[in-house]
């Protein structure tokens, strides 16, 4: 989806500086004038006019930044028109103390208009209602823009990104190493060729279907990578893989195939370890946050960095999926390499 310039102006991030500027030159228009009658000098009227336009700016900035992210946007309703009525009443207490002092700064000859605090507080009310709805149906307006935008990418790259995994993945190279080794294994061993095609049946299952949904279970994704596992050590001499898991009992739903990405290369990367080829998963699971790290071993001839393969499109995913949520290290140690991916839930 492109958007177009005006909506590129209103949402996009580069463009934020013009929309402050914008919108301090409107402050400025609507506050020029007012001393006509010469009741202040024209310094002390400056002052005054910069003072009222840095309240106004300081009002504007913590509705923006704090009641809004905190409380409208996490749909504590209550609490963000309890923080924005106490704000417009305590702002309004604050101004009636500064207008009682204004009469001291009168020129010589001038009395104080009579105050009218019913009236004055009604206009103040409205006035601050006001620029309140203007800078929240921005900031929603822009919040829609936004996540309309996101989610249209984020559809496109799951197709994509489903396709390249399905052909990488189940590959008739792979399908026929399978079924060649379960066919040999039926007359030698026919209960080990039995839990091969079993395991074998669960992951093209799991990846032709169950990975199409927008939800699974992650003890379901951590079973996927343990068949696929499995099949490798038995299609493989001298492999040896181990999943730990700490707090992933606890019923937790993930995009599906977050992590295959980065197995898929571990297992292509370290054919020729003088340690072994091994791959190492560990997944803990606390309250708020995901952990997961990959560590497999270095190979005799220099290897592409694990994840390499389609790495900026498994980063684009994830910023999708987790914006703002996530991070992805991968660490280029003498013996191995780990991947360290840390999802906020």
């Amino acid at each position: 989806m492109n958007k177009e310039p005006i909506l590129r102006f209103l949402v996009d991030r580069p463009y934020r500086w013009y929309r402050r500027a914008g919108f301090v030159l409107i402050l400025l228009i609507l506050l020029k004038g007012g001393n006509e009658e010469h009741r202040y000098a024209d310094d002390i009227f400056i002052y005054l006019k910069i003072s009222g336009l840095l309240l106004i700016l300081g009002l504007t900035a913590l509705h923006l930044y704090v009641l809004i992210p905190r409380f409208l946007f996490k749909r504590k309703y209550g609490l963000y028109f309890l923080s924005v009525g106490g704000g417009i009443v305590l702002s309004f207490l604050i101004f009636v103390k500064v207008r009682a002092w204004l009469p001291s700064l009168l020129l010589p000859g001038k009395m104080a208009k009579p105050a009218d605090d019913a009236a004055d507080f009604l206009a103040y009310v409205v006035l601050l209602c006001v620029l309140c709805a203007a800078t929240a149906g921005m900031k929603l307006f822009q919040r829609w823009v936004t996540d309309s935008y996101r989610l249209t990418q984020l559809e496109n790259i799951r197709i994509h990104t489903e396709l390249d995994l399905l052909k990488s993945n189940v590959s008739p190279h792979f399908l026929f190493n399978m079924l060649n080794g379960s066919e040999v294994l039926i007359h030698t061993e026919p209960e080990k060729a039995s839990q091969m095609l079993i395991k074998l049946s669960d992951l093209l299952r799991y990846q032709l279907y169950d990975s199409s949904r927008e939800q699974v279970l992650l003890s379901a994704d951590i079973r996927f990578l343990r068949d696929f596992l499995s099949l490798e050590k038995i299609r493989r001499d001298f492999f040896e893989f181990s999943i730990e898991e700490t707090g992933t009992d606890r019923l937790q739903m993930l995009p599906p195939l977050l992590f295959i990405p980065f197995v898929e290369n571990a297992v292509k990367h370290n054919i020729q370890s003088e340690a072994g080829a091994y791959v190492w998963l560990d997944f803990v699971l606390t309250g708020t946050e995901l952990l997961f790290t990959c560590t497999n071993p270095k190979g005799v001839w220099s290897a592409p960095e694990p994840g390499g393969l389609g790495l900026p499109n498994v980063r684009r995913r994830l910023e999708l999926l987790f914006p703002g949520r996530h991070s992805l290290r991968i660490h280029n140690n003498p013996d191995n390499y780990t991947v360290k991916l840390s999802l906020k839930l």
